[in-house]
């Protein structure tokens, strides 16, 4: 019933934050060969190679609708994770990689090895809850709704904290050569220098671009929820034992 209410949401064009009042329970982690669904950081079931269904290490038998149910549950993930967390992801690379462009040219080798330290630092706490390696894909808990919150307003927070971090580290090294009157800051003119206004602007108008892009899909992505759901509680009919991992939930 609660996925039948959730498409009666979407086509009654209800405000797209409260039609995907859905989330991942459990992390997910995707490979091309495996899909684990993770709590406390460990495994409590995956499927291998969509059709193999494992829990707590256990291979369960599955009839052929079964198996059926298994692949389409599968191929939803497949179609559903990697999208979101390529949304997330590209919208921190873009703030960074804007910061970067600023930086290149600027101070000597070991200031530039001090600011890639930073970025690399920052990169990996905005990025915890979203990854992205080459064909693997993890998503943590969360709702929709979170991860429009985290564009909207944790994400452009964090960048514009480490953009005032980084360019006043440039303005405090130069003032630091200007004193010393020696030669161990380069002072070379960047093409890409911005004053922090114009930095954050940029990467504001960046992030609002990729929150647009989530709005745009926010109708599918609400529809392969529901799927989801729907195919969970099927699954879970036929297969007691996943009951208890609970994977699409309603969030209030």
């Amino acid at each position: 019933m609660r996925w039948l209410m959730m498409v009666c949401l979407v086509i009654s064009g209800s405000s797209w934050a409260d039609e995907c009042a859905m989330a991942f329970r459990h992390g997910i982690l995707i490979s091309p060969e495996q899909i684990r669904v993770q709590t406390a950081n460990r495994t409590a079931f995956q499927i291998n190679n969509d059709k193999q269904l494992f829990i707590r290490g256990e291979w369960i038998t599955l009839t052929a609708e079964e198996q059926e149910l298994l692949q389409r549950y599968s191929h939803l993930l497949r179609k559903f994770v990697p999208e979101v967390v390529g949304i997330a992801v590209d919208g921190v690379e873009l703030g960074l990689s804007a910061i970067e462009s600023m930086l290149s040219g600027l101070g000597d080798s070991s200031q530039q090895e001090e600011w890639q330290q930073l970025i690399r630092e920052s990169t990996y706490q905005l990025t915890s809850r979203f990854v992205r390696s080459g064909d693997h894909f993890y998503l943590a808990p969360q709702s929709l709704h979170e991860l429009d919150s985290f564009l909207h307003g944790e994400l452009k927070h964090q960048l514009k904290n480490l953009a005032k971090q980084t360019v006043g580290a440039v303005w405090e090294a130069l003032r630091d050569a200007l004193r010393q009157s020696d030669d161990n800051f380069e002072r070379t003119e960047s093409p890409n220098w911005q004053p922090l206004g114009e930095l954050v602007s940029k990467i504001n108008s960046g992030l609002d671009q990729k929150a647009g892009e989530l709005e745009q899909k926010s109708a599918l992505f609400c529809q392969r929820l529901t799927e989801l759901d729907q195919i969970e509680t099927e699954l879970q009919q036929r297969v007691p034992q996943l009951v208890q991992y609970d994977v699409i939930i309603a969030k209030p």
